[in-house]
């Protein structure tokens, strides 16, 4: 392709995507209606999203539409292959004095009963029951709406609705389309090229490495968890991206997780030629004098009183500089170290790298940018991907049991929201909060089912009803077992192998609600967190979620509920199950802060005998 097409065909790309939009644009409106469609819930309905908008296009004209499939319906081909197995009401296709693509339904009311609005859509002709395809379309018609072919559509044009019923399975006429020829690649020849030997010998290789490094799946899934954790951990003032080698889905002997913290509140320019005027934040400055290829100096624009900076800075010739070492040390946490440009944990499974974000190409990555490549794509392409688009999420939305793991997070963080906990108010509002923190719970549980019901206890707790956080309390203790399964960042092989096998049994949803326990985790202002335990809370300003160890925080919560109520003997016996819980470290994790946090609440317990 000459230098004149190749300009010609970019224009052209950016032309249609300035009119329809970008792929990642594209796929994202897609992503957003399979979303909705993962969550929306109506009884007996599945929702189904499509036409131009849900198909990710949104130009003039562009619909939207949606089918709502029964579930309670079956369509079967013809009566021989109606199931008996199956408590849905099956329909028949009759395509007898029909066009081609059409059908008529006919009840099988011999041995079934139908609901009362698919009775109301029959007609009755030589003694067989047919759906009326007139009266179905016409069956609660909403106001506002008008009939339009088989849906029912606003009259804009701008939405359908099409209520259906599902057949499972290719019937006969289709048969001519599913196995018609085929000219695409693989030609059927070149299957059977590969000899049978090194076929076995190629599975055998791929067995062993699945054994070793994980299967495909395996390895999806474990990249979607941390990019889930990205997309939902809140840090005031930071973003956090995950790597290493165990968010890139590999999980070997010596793999470690790494962290950065990039801080908002600061953004780095290449000179002051470049620094934004409209920009919040703090500019700093590179400067690359007397410096090796690939490393530079960073300079404050203008010097100003900043926490941050005092607590890195050094003065050099009137110039604040900001200094690597100070910036490596500050805030080391007490059971981490130094380790290169990182603080890590000892044994080299974890480094946080805490890091300030330039968001242009620097003149020095130049010549690696427009770098000469064999292959595509061209640096013109890259640059102008990289100015037209960002990166949303790397999350496959259309994964619904992950989508509806992510909501389940959202709704146990919402349970702790400020607009949801002023129950100080009329009785009106009171029941419409319990009523929203009800349907928080249940949301929650598909999340960690052991923290959602001590957030519920934590809430009764404060309402002062301390006989139903007390039963809560007792009844979540019982569901922490021996069998179920913690979460760091270093599992052993036979966890991941448990979680996995659990996982692939029930699913993702019901292997995290029924097997993990976490931490109960509270977000300020602490709502949820009984008075008693305030002093427990670290005083950093820049944290805004503040963790107690699951089994701790049940048996110290169980403490303070008989405390209250002036139970001596369960007094002595709740200290007594909290101090044998930190004996024996149970859903303890090996940290020097969580024994230190267990021994806190334990020293709390025994103030208050």
């Amino acid at each position: 392709m000459s230098t004149t097409e190749r300009e010609l065909s970019l224009k052209i790309n950016r032309y249609l995507c300035n009119i329809i939009g970008t792929e990642e644009v594209v796929k994202t409106r897609r992503k957003i209606f399979c979303a909705f469609d993962s969550v929306i819930r109506f009884p007996n309905v599945t929702v189904i999203s499509s036409g131009s908008k849900a198909e990710g296009l949104d130009l003039k004209g562009s619909d939207y539409d949606q089918m709502f499939v029964f579930k309670n319906f079956e369509v079967y081909e013809n009566m021989s292959k109606v199931s008996s197995f199956t408590n849905k009401k099956p329909i028949i296709m009759d395509i007898s004095d029909t066009k081609p693509g059409f059908t008529k339904l006919k009840l099988n009311n011999i041995l079934h009963r139908y609901p009362r609005h698919i009775n109301q859509c029959v007609e009755i002709v030589e003694g067989e029951t047919y759906i009326s395809s007139k009266l179905f379309r016409e069956n609660n018609l909403p106001d506002g709406m008008i009939i339009h072919g088989p849906c029912h559509s606003a009259q804009d044009e701008t939405y359908d609705l099409a209520r259906s019923f599902r057949c499972r399975e290719w019937i006969t006429p289709s048969h001519q389309w599913i196995f018609r020829s085929r000219s695409s690649w693989p030609d059927h020849r070149l299957i059977y090229n590969m000899s049978k030997t090194d076929r076995e010998l190629s599975i055998k290789i791929f067995q062993y490495l699945c054994n070793i490094i994980g299967t495909e799946e395996v390895v999806k899934t474990r990249r979607k968890l941390f990019c889930a954790f990205d997309s939902v951990l809140r840090i005031l003032n930071h973003t956090v991206i995950s790597s290493g080698s165990k968010a890139e889905g590999l999980d070997l002997n010596g793999s470690d997780y790494d962290q950065m913290f990039i801080y908002h509140l600061f953004q780095v320019y290449e000179n002051k030629g470049k620094v934004s005027s409209f920009a919040n934040n703090t500019p700093i400055i590179m400067d690359s004098s007397d410096t090796k290829p690939g490393f530079t100096k960073l300079k404050l624009y203008k010097p100003r009183h900043i926490y941050h900076i005092n607590q890195w800075g050094e003065s050099v010739n009137e110039e604040t500089y900001i200094s690597s070492k100070l910036f490596r040390e500050h805030d080391v946490p007490d059971n981490m170290i130094i380790h290169g440009p990182c603080q890590s944990l000892p044994g080299d499974y974890y480094d946080m790298a805490r890091c300030l974000r330039c968001e242009e190409w620097i003149t020095p990555a130049h010549q690696w940018v427009f770098r000469s490549r064999s292959s595509w794509p061209d640096h013109r392409l890259v640059l102008s991907i990289v100015k037209s688009t960002s990166i949303t999420s790397i999350v496959n939305i259309n994964d619904k049991e992950l989508s509806r793991h992510m909501l389940s997070l959202f709704s146990i963080n919402r349970m702790q929201s400020p607009q949801f906990n002023n129950f100080e108010t009329s009785n009106k509002l009171v029941y419409e909060l319990y009523q929203i923190h009800s349907l928080c719970f249940k949301a929650g549980l598909y999340f960690d089912a052991i923290s959602a019901w001590s957030l519920l206890a934590s809430l009764f707790y404060k309402q002062k009803r301390f006989h139903e956080s007390k039963d809560i309390t007792n009844y979540t203790l019982s569901k922490c077992t021996p069998d179920k399964i913690m979460l760091p960042f270093n599992n052993s092989l036979p966890e991941q192998t448990y979680f996995q096998k659990v996982k692939e049994a029930v699913g993702l949803l019901l292997t995290c609600k029924h097997l993990i326990i976490g931490m109960v985790l509270f977000t300020k202002p602490y709502y949820l967190l009984p008075v008693e335990l305030f002093p427990l809370i670290q005083h950093d300003v820049r944290k805004k979620t503040f963790g107690i160890p699951a089994v701790v925080y049940l048996n110290m919560l169980s403490f303070l509920c008989v405390y209250h109520l002036g139970d001596n003997r369960g007094k002595l016996n709740a200290l007594r199950d909290l101090e044998l819980t930190i004996r024996e470290r149970y859903f303890i994790l090996p940290s020097d802060k969580e024994v230190e946090m267990a021994n806190n609440c334990f020293q709390i317990a025994k103030s208050m005998m």
